[in-house]
């Protein structure tokens, strides 16, 4: 699980199908073939990696089989951060600009590359990682996205999106060992605050109530933001930490 916080400014012919996908290509020789994922149609071109067995694996909702060891688990994690909004059902495809883009990832970063990520087509693929999300949610809190701040479980304790977790499966290209297979699951959180808000959170009997034992280290591959002062990083620091050891 990762924890991010941070200061907010204020009809053709069909080839293959599954329950949760199908393949389509239309009776015109030279028209785009078309895939369908969880209801949805994409055109296809020389990116599209993704395959039939990867793509059954989406819409399994292993996050929502209550018995589940994985749905305990993330009910669990959300117990312990009962004034954020919860969503444990986006869906798994999304654009390169939500899963790379908007992170700030280089153009030849190896995670881009077709040998690392399934890609549904160049735009599209699905996702590597919860952070796809982070951008679309804290934007749909600040445009009041009625549509996508609907799906939040726990909504009125952060009906802007201030504080969120994501659960969701993620899709990697990865070499199934002992450690890897392509399809898992993450749990991602953010937290914004206000700079009140923040040194509110710092009062003595909560910065007393757990004892760090760990550092941030500053520096070159893990710089400060300009917009942010060295005050700023360190209460959001020592935030993060504390929320993360008393769980």
């Amino acid at each position: 699980m990762s924890l991010l916080m941070g200061l907010r400014r204020l009809p053709g012919r069909q080839l293959q199908m599954s329950a949760r996908w199908r393949m389509y290509s239309s009776a015109k020789k030279h028209d785009t073939p078309v895939m369908e994922v969880l209801g949805s149609r994409y055109a296809t071109d020389e990116w599209t990696n993704a395959t039939p067995a990867i793509l059954d694996k989406t819409g399994r909702n292993l996050l929502h089989q209550e018995s589940h060891p994985l749905a305990i688990l993330k009910n669990l994690i959300f117990r312990e951060f009962p004034d954020f909004a919860y969503y444990d059902a986006l869906n798994p495809v999304v654009t390169t600009y939500q899963n790379f883009d908007s992170l700030g990832f280089a153009k030849d970063h190896p995670g881009r590359a077709r040998t690392d990520t399934y890609y549904v087509n160049e735009s599209t693929l699905l996702r590597t990682h919860t952070s796809a999300h982070q951008r679309q949610l804290l934007e749909a809190g600040v445009a009041g996205d009625t549509h996508l701040l609907a799906q939040a479980k726990n909504r009125l304790a952060a009906p802007n999106n201030e504080r969120f977790l994501v659960a969701a499966d993620v899709y990697r290209r990865d070499e199934i060992d002992a450690s890897h297979y392509p399809a898992f699951h993450q749990m991602e959180g953010v937290c914004t605050f206000t700079h009140d808000e923040l040194r509110r959170a710092q009062a003595p009997e909560l910065l007393n109530a757990t004892q760090l034992t760990d550092s941030t280290v500053i520096g070159a591959s893990n710089p400060v933001q300009a917009e942010h002062s060295a005050e700023d990083v360190a209460l959001v620091a020592a935030h993060m930490k504390r929320t993360m050891n008393n769980m």
